[in-house]
């Protein structure tokens, strides 16, 4: 074991917590012996440190408790919970666990850990690759995973950070972020305060994004039945007004709404219109990420004509999201998956979220685009958000809920 981390007394919570955020699946295999069964972790074998594993529906939780330092392992399966490895779907550290052993959490599929403050050291191959440490205590500088830092307050320095909102450890952003919307009403519709002076879902995005410490900025542009072929064209009213805009390097990310029915009616069109902004972006923000927002079924347009569109609005919603991927792909964007969390929403809320004409979006599909996006451009669960941007808490909370799951 190597001893690279070095002890900072840090007063914070005496439990971490690991999640998963995506696990393997179920299989036929029986486990059943595994459920309760109690490991010996210690190094001197005498009871000290032990884990418990749990069975929780079709996945285990792994409870590590005790005192002092557990023992390494020389490789992944030598773990004792190696044959459930990508079952666990939790796993709790109590303080008093000095550190994380060779080969310990390796076989998991666990994409991120939080290390309570009493650990001070780390083994060689600790963590899976590609999973993120968040560590309460000192350095850790023997791992290639990415490593984050406690702080309370944000810090004033550059470096690895985190605090915990709710339950969640949230990576302290130190740079702003600038954001230009370029949509139609699917971007600025919402309650009656939603206009295209008073876009409803830039400004919801801005509020949610805020209240987890991202310090971002939006702008937009926005017009009724406009298309991004319209935006593209600096000859159009609003593509002038899009053309003046990136003038200056000012964005770090644009988002891209396309027409509502677009995609599914002419999409080479939509691929035709996201190249030309995408390279109009590319000659003027010299480091901008360009976002497709993806739109949603309606229940209006599958009632009317549901050859064209779906027999309803998952259905439509489904050959939506096929195009905004395929255009993705060919172009280099992300997408941000908005309608796909509609169409959960939908079918497994009582909230509405359409206006009375059955296409638009009403206050709380306004606030479910704009908490979607948050989830989706910083990927943090959104759940943990005490923006409610004015609405009823309950309703809200429903929906978070719903991002979190899908987006």
């Amino acid at each position: 074991m190597k001893r690279n981390m070095k002890k900072t007394v840090i007063n914070v919570v005496i439990l971490a917590v690991l999640t998963l955020s995506g696990c393997g699946k179920d299989n036929t295999t029986d486990h059943s012996s595994y459920n309760g069964k109690i490991y010996d972790l210690s190094v001197n074998q005498d009871g000290s440190v032990t884990a418990q594993s749990k069975k929780v529906g079709n996945f285990y939780t792994l409870t590590i408790s005790g005192t002092g330092d557990v023992k390494d392992f020389v490789r992944k399966e030598a773990a004792p919970w190696s044959a459930i490895a990508k079952k666990i779907s939790e796993v709790k550290i109590e303080n008093g666990i000095r550190n994380v052993g060779d080969y310990f959490f390796y076989s998991l599929t666990l994409s991120e850990y939080l290390l309570p403050e009493s650990i001070i050291e780390v083994g060689e191959h600790s963590f899976n690759e590609g999973s993120i440490v968040y560590t309460y205590g000192g350095e850790i500088t023997n791992i290639s995973n990415d490593v984050y830092y406690y702080s309370e307050t944000k810090p004033t320095q550059e470096g690895n950070y985190f605090h915990i909102i709710g339950d969640e450890p949230v990576v302290w952003i130190l740079k702003s972020y600038k954001f230009l919307f370029i949509g139609n009403s699917f971007t600025y519709k919402g309650s009656n305060a939603g206009t295209e002076s008073n876009p409803e879902v830039p400004l919801n995005f801005k509020k949610i994004a805020k209240s987890f410490d991202f310090d971002v900025e939006t702008d937009a542009v926005v017009k009724g039945g406009h298309s991004l072929t319209n935006f593209a064209n600096p000859s159009d009213e609003m593509g002038a007004v899009v053309e003046t805009k990136l003038t200056s390097n000012q964005y770090d990310f644009v988002i891209l709404q396309e027409q509502s029915t677009t995609p599914i009616d002419n999409p080479s069109i939509f691929e035709t219109a996201v190249k030309s902004l995408k390279k109009r972006i590319g000659e003027t923000q010299e480091s901008c990420q360009v976002v497709l927002y993806e739109t949603w079924g309606t229940p209006y347009n599958t009632s009317e004509d549901p050859k064209t569109y779906g027999v309803n609005v998952s259905d439509m919603e489904a050959k939506i999201r096929a195009v905004y991927t395929s255009v993705a792909d060919v172009t280099g964007c992300l997408v941000n998956y908005i309608g796909k969390a509609f169409s959960h929403a939908y079918n497994n809320t009582t909230v509405n979220i359409y206006n009375d004409d059955g296409i638009h979006q009403n206050e709380y599909g306004a606030y479910l685009s704009a908490a979607s996006h948050v989830r989706s451009i910083f990927n943090i669960k959104v759940s943990g958000t005490t923006e409610f941007c004015g609405l009823d808490q309950t309703k809200c909370k429903a929906l978070l809920s719903v991002t979190d799951t899908v987006i």
